[in-house]
This record gives C-alpha cells, structure tokens and sequence, in this order.
C-alpha cells in the first residue's frame, strides 16, 4: 500500500509544477525572464536597425522563441506563487548606432549575451530540481551554444 502511495505521488510530482522544486529553480526562472526580456529588447534594436537580412531574421527568431519562454517561465512561478519580472526600464543595444557596422557590434553584443545565458542554464543544470526548468535549461544551453557558433562565425 505505502508502495503504491509513493508510486501516486510521483506522478502527481511530475503533473503539479508546484512541486519539486528548490530555490535555485526560482532564482533561475527569475533571472531568465529578466535575460530575455533583455535579449528581446537588444533584439528590437536589431530588427529596426540590421543591415543584413541575416540579423533582420535572427532577431525576429529570437523575439519569437524567447516570448514563449517567458510565458512557460511565468506560468511556473505564478504555480509557485512566487513573483514575475517586470520588463525591465533600460533598452540593451540603444546605444548601438545604425549603419555601417551596426550588425558587426550588434552581433558582438549578442555574443556575449548569449554566452551569460548559457553560463545561468548551466548552474541551474548543477544545482536545480524541477524538471521543466532543467529541460529548458539544457534546451537553451544547446539553442545558445549552436547561435554562439554562428554568431562568431559572422561576426569576424
């Protein structure tokens, strides 16, 4: 019978994403939302100012794909009642000016967004316990990694 209990409860583990989870699961899908909230914004500067239709797309890629991640980020913490980031007040890449080597900086920029992004998915990969948060975690990890390739690759 307490078998059967503890089999019931793993289940429900797995269905209730109010449960298993550890701080560093928190702190984690707090500060992502805040990086891609931060990524979405220097993304918004790209696709008004890119040269290449390269960084045109790329930045609507990424605006795509990081406001689906913010809502199933969003949605946890609300399950955990715990609080959801506001959109942050600066513009990262404001400062980037249009024309001849913007997409050059831009990317430079992004790269090294990207490679904090990666650094958070790590740690939480190491010290987190919900698995949802550490699914996206490895997802964002190998999506980061593969852009990073790119990125250097054509930002010379």
């Amino acid at each position: 019978m307490l078998l059967g209990l503890l089999g019931a409860a793993g289940c429900a583990e797995r269905a209730d994403t109010s449960v298993d989870h550890v701080d560093a699961d928190v702190v984690f899908n707090q500060e992502m939302i805040t990086h891609h909230q931060q990524t979405i914004r220097l993304a918004e500067v790209a696709a008004e100012r890119g040269e290449s239709s390269y960084v045109r797309d790329l930045s609507k890629k990424l605006i795509a794909e990081e406001k689906a991640d913010i809502a199933m980020m969003s949605s946890w913490l609300r399950s955990w009642r715990e609080p959801v980031p506001p959109e942050p007040a600066t513009q990262p890449g404001a400062d980037l000016p249009a024309g001849p080597g913007f997409d050059r900086k831009w990317l430079a920029t992004l790269s090294g967004h990207l490679e904090h992004g990666v650094h958070m998915a790590e740690t939480v990969k190491k010290t987190g316990r919900h698995g949802p948060t550490l699914e996206l975690a490895d997802a964002i990890t190998k999506a980061q990694r593969a852009e990073l390739a790119d990125v250097a690759g054509r930002a010379g």
